[in-house]
């Protein structure tokens, strides 16, 4: 009788055992592990040429960040930790030195670069041999696309080039059949005004004549009576105001060669309009990067209350950099995915609930429900195979002396 009674208080103490071991580890590993501290470097030019812009981009960065920390549940798979480091936009060496700093740090994420030169030679150099993810929300330069980064660099604001593409669409649905393109020589520009006549010849519109300007000049005559030459239905300027733009379509206005001027982004400005008369430009239009969406009105609402001038450049593509970064890391968690790179694609592109700003804790819960996400953000976040976002583009045209907005691309 007594070794029985043993027997059972023996069974009695293993069992509880067994329960506490359950509950205390089992229950808890079972939903994701606790307090993992994400480290986050926000690498941009605090001191330099672009100083003025990049305190916007850090705090709106910061809060998105804060959707988690200050939300009234608290998530405890994942706590971020960030880091504010300056590149100086121009010193290659000392940007170098303070990211080799973070990442012995241990950070597991970037948000930068803003300069083009600064993210090529940091991703190259650092991040992409180390496997930091990195994602930029200011770096626009087409030769970011060619970069061989393993699947570790993306970009939450679109390339130049993404927008001859939307340009060339514009042109074939404006019903033009003949285009002359003029462009500033700059490299960028070069690729745009390449990209554009290749479009366009997809697109069966032919390219009468593709050629470059100078901004160092004070006379056009040559390249006008050029242009005019060629002739066409339309002429393209593919430029920059301050890089001789503005004064091709002075310069060909005077001749009245061409009256309808198709423009890029950089062409479009208020100030264009209000240099010319309203009847010179009236057939004329472009793009511009789209702001007319929902997105991009809950973030200008968030920004507003935060104390954040959301009207400054990149604030938003810096926001939706944050945002990824959090989501993917607990899709990562929830999906129990080895590769943070494919839980970007998965919470960022479609199919799945969308997500704008201010939305991030409803994101966090969807994912931990097993389900779905697609982050629009304030951009319209959407990642091709090479890690670029194919971003949002308002049709324009340039009408009685003001900007009229046509169509969300």
């Amino acid at each position: 009788m007594v070794m029985l009674i043993d027997k059972i208080n023996t069974s009695i103490k293993k069992t509880l055992l067994y329960l506490i071991v359950f509950i205390f580890f089992i229950i808890p590993n079972s939903f994701g592990q606790k307090n993992i501290e994400i480290k986050v470097g926000i690498l941009l030019g605090f001191t330099g040429a672009v100083e003025s812009l990049t305190p916007s981009m850090a705090d709106s960065a910061e809060l998105a960040f804060g959707e988690v920390v200050n939300d009234k549940d608290t998530f405890n798979e994942i706590t971020f930790k960030v880091i504010r480091v300056d590149t100086t936009c121009n010193n290659i060496k000392l940007a170098k030195n303070a990211t080799k700093k973070i990442i012995n740090d241990g950070v597991s994420a970037i948000i930068g670069a803003a300069c083009p030169n600064m993210t090529i030679d940091i991703a190259k150099e650092l991040s992409i041999p180390e496997k930091i993810l990195m994602i930029s929300p200011a770096d626009t330069s087409n030769e970011l696309i060619e970069l061989k980064d393993n699947g570790f660099v993306f970009r939450t604001a679109p390339p130049k080039i993404r927008g001859s593409k939307i340009l060339a669409d514009i042109t074939k649905d404006r019903g033009i059949r003949k285009v002359a393109i003029s462009y500033s020589g700059d490299k960028d520009y070069k690729k745009f005004a390449e990209f554009y006549r290749d479009t366009l010849d997809r697109n069966n519109i032919k390219t009468t004549i593709m050629l470059p300007h100078n901004k160092n000049t004070n006379d056009y005559s040559k390249h006008i009576s050029t242009l005019s030459a060629a002739g066409g239905d339309a002429l393209a300027v593919i430029s920059d105001l301050n890089l001789g733009g503005d004064q091709i379509i002075k310069s060909i206005l005077d001749t009245g060669m061409f009256e309808i001027f198709i423009l890029n982004e950089n062409m479009i400005e208020q100030s264009i309009i209000d240099d010319f008369k309203k009847k010179d430009l009236k057939k004329s239009f472009g793009y511009i990067q789209g702001l007319s969406n929902l997105g991009s009105e809950k973030f200008i609402n968030l920004a507003q209350k935060s104390g954040i001038d959301p009207s400054s450049p990149f604030t938003g593509e810096t926001y939706d950099a944050a945002a990824i970064i959090i989501l993917s890391n607990f899709a990562k968690i929830f999906s129990k995915d080895s590769s943070i790179n494919s839980a970007i694609y998965s919470v960022a592109n479609k199919p799945g609930v969308k997500i704008y700003p201010g939305e991030i804790y409803k994101a966090i819960k969807i994912l931990r429900n097993g389900k779905s996400i697609n982050y629009e953000g304030a951009t319209n976040v959407e990642f091709d195979k090479f890690g670029d976002t194919l971003g949002a583009f308002l049709e324009v045209d340039l009408k009685k002396g003001k900007l009229k907005s046509k169509k969300l691309r």
